[in-house]
C-alpha cells in the first residue's frame, strides 16, 4: 500500500515556482518600409518565469536578434522642397530587456494560458545593405534629423505553456513589442506612416525548472 502511494505521488506533476526559459523567435517588422509579405528574422530569447500565484505572476526576459525590411518602390509622399532620399532597405540588430506581468486565464493539468503586458528598454542599430550604420548616413534623413539608439518598449503578448510531470515544459507565445520610437528603420520625417515602428514576434521556448514548491 505504501509503495503504491509513493509511486502515485512521484507520478504527479510537480509544482514549479521558477522556470528558466530558453527559446527563439521569428520577428516581422511593421513600419514605413513594410510590405504585404514581410521579411522574417530571428532572435534568441531567455527568460525567468515566476509561478508562485494562480492568477498573476512576473516574468523577466532578454532578447538578442534583428528585424529587417525592404521596399524598393518606397516614395515619400510629403511636400518638402528638398528631394527625399530615404533608405529603401534596413537591418536592425537589437538587444532588449523587459519585465512582464502575466495574467493566467487558465491553469489546468499542466496547461497555462496567459496574456501579459510589459515594460522595458531596447537598444537598436539600423544598418544598410553594406552593413554600414544608417545613423551616420545623414543623406537618408532630413537635414539635422538625429535620433538615439535606446527606446522604451511596452510589449503586449499572449501565450500557452505545457508543463510535463517532471517539471520541464514548452511554450508558445505571440505578441507585439510596441516600440516607442519611429527610427527602427531609420525613417521618420520622410515616413508616410503616422504610427511608430513595431515588430511582431512568434516565440517557441523550452522551460527548465529551477525551484519547486
Amino acid at each position: 500500500m505504501s509503495v503504491c502511494l509513493a509511486h502515485a505521488q512521484s507520478s504527479e506533476a510537480k509544482k514549479v515556482s521558477r522556470f528558466l526559459e530558453i527559446g527563439v523567435s521569428a520577428n516581422a517588422y511593421r513600419g514605413d518600409l513594410g510590405i504585404k509579405n514581410p521579411k522574417w528574422s530571428s532572435a534568441f530569447q531567455a527568460g525567468l518565469k515566476l509561478n508562485f500565484k494562480k492568477r498573476f505572476n512576473s516574468h523577466f526576459n532578454v532578447a538578442i536578434g534583428s528585424v529587417t525590411g525592404q521596399n524598393p518602390d518606397y516614395r515619400f509622399e510629403g511636400t518638402d522642397a528638398t528631394p527625399a532620399t530615404p533608405n529603401l532597405f534596413f537591418k536592425t540588430n537589437f538587444v532588449a530587456a523587459n519585465y512582464d506581468l502575466q495574467v493566467h486565464l487558465l491553469k489546468y493539468k499542466g496547461i497555462m494560458v496567459y496574456v501579459s503586458q510589459g515594460i522595458g528598454l531596447i537598444r537598436y542599430e539600423p544598418k544598410d545593405a553594406e552593413n554600414q550604420s544608417l545613423g551616420d548616413n545623414f543623406e537618408s534623413r532630413v537635414a539635422n534629423e538625429t535620433y538615439g539608439n535606446v527606446s522604451l518598449l511596452l510589449p503586449t503578448q499572449a501565450g500557452v505553456n505545457y508543463i510535463f510531470n517532471n517539471g520541464y515544459g514548452v511554450g508558445l507565445q505571440a505578441g507585439r513589442l510596441n516600440l516607442q520610437t519611429d527610427y527602427l528603420d531609420n525613417i521618420s520625417q520622410w515616413g508616410n506612416r503616422k504610427k511608430k515602428d513595431n515588430a511582431l514576434l512568434f516565440r517557441f521556448s523550452f522551460m527548465i525548472p529551477l525551484t519547486f514548491e
